[in-house]
């Protein structure tokens, strides 16, 4: 959707883009009735939806029902209105924090009741905001809604679509069951420490793909422009970004003990710095296939993407355990996630230049 947006703005095709917002709106209108079905079963069988079916309701019906509202996020970053974007989604969280800290100060009296309420309502204003402030630019017409021909009609953006959550899928098993194998093979303790030096580097990660969402736009429009040269010119400052960056990680590893040491009142201590460098080796290789990886994303080019990161998703856990007992500590798990990433960011950095160099032909 957000290559989608950015290529129809450039050629001026807003006729075409209607029908493929309308075709995906009403796919995510069908997935918010399956994800709906599915959470009213969950309620009969999960026994924590079962003894608090109130505060499931408060919490998940509401986002359920907003799902289509989330399409916007796509929409809003096609369009290059990245300030007015993050500006919503910071001013949700600010507010949420504001309502955390006055219930943790008894300002008013706050139950987990009203809580929940003040959670679902600020995201379900925020993505209406964001969805209808993306919708009025584009002077969607809502009637087109129920035209069910123009699902049809958006069959073949749906299928990338497909392609992107499967990627997607991948990379969160890759990246994101860190603390459940090190809670399998080592003690509890070192569940925390794995677990709070990895969001010092998942906080970087998340600034990086800041920038790498603006990227993607410029990528997308000038893809559909033909402009080979400010194709090449990109491709070089990601690059220089991705270096620079990867210098600042390596230059933060040295202060991540002590920062640990601050942050968690000496609760959580790291003494030794090489157990850090397995992070940063993960974050250097992560930043260099993304820089690679959202040129193919911005040409829709995702099967060797989705093979690497399948294979990758295979071979995590077995590697994961060899590294456990060769006494690698709590940098077992990243030193396999950068291992396995390795192939697919030097794929996706030559496959990008190659593309590149092909859009003039």
């Amino acid at each position: 959707m957000k290559n989608k947006v950015t290529e129809s703005r450039a050629n001026n095709d807003d006729a075409k883009l209607e029908v493929l917002i309308t075709g995906t709106l009403q796919f995510y209108i069908l997935m918010s009735l399956i994800l709906l079905i599915t959470f009213i079963i969950s309620t009969f069988f999960i026994s924590i939806f079962k003894s608090h079916l109130y505060l499931s309701a408060i919490i998940y019906l509401p986002i359920i029902f907003s799902f289509p509202f989330t399409l916007g996020h796509f929409i809003i970053q096609g369009l290059k209105k990245f300030n007015l974007f993050n500006s919503i989604l910071f001013f949700q969280s600010f507010l949420w924090l504001l309502i955390l800290l006055a219930f943790k100060y008894h300002i008013f009296d706050v139950n987990i009741y009203k809580l929940a309420i003040c959670y679902s309502g600020l995201y379900v204003i925020a993505n209406f905001t964001i969805i209808s402030f993306s919708l009025r630019t584009l002077n969607f017409h809502w009637l087109q809604i129920f035209n069910f021909s123009h699902f049809k009609s958006s069959k073949k953006s749906l299928l990338v679509g497909t392609s992107f959550f499967i990627l997607q899928i991948s990379a969160l098993f890759l990246y994101s069951i860190g603390n459940i194998l090190t809670y399998n093979n080592l003690a509890l303790k070192y569940v925390a420490q794995y677990d709070t030096v990895n969001k010092v580097f998942l906080l970087g990660m998340t600034l990086f793909s800041v920038i790498i969402s603006v990227f993607w736009t410029e990528i997308s429009h000038a893809k559909a422009l033909k402009q080979k040269a400010q194709l090449n010119k990109l491709y070089k400052q990601l690059l220089l970004c991705a270096s620079v960056f990867s210098v600042g990680i390596c230059i933060v590893s040295y202060f991540i003990p002590l920062l640990l040491r601050l942050w968690t009142n000496n609760t959580i201590i790291v003494t030794n710095v090489k157990d850090i460098w397995p992070f940063a080796f993960l974050g250097i290789v992560q930043v260099f296939a993304y820089t690679g990886g959202v040129f193919l994303n911005a040409f829709e080019k995702l099967r060797g993407q989705i093979i690497l990161s399948f294979v990758a998703a295979i071979l995590m856990i077995p590697l994961s355990k060899l590294l456990f007992s060769l006494s690698v500590g709590i940098g077992s798990v990243p030193l396999s996630a950068g291992i396995l990433t390795l192939p697919a960011m030097i794929f996706v950095i030559f496959k990008a230049k190659s593309y590149i160099n092909e859009v003039d032909l």
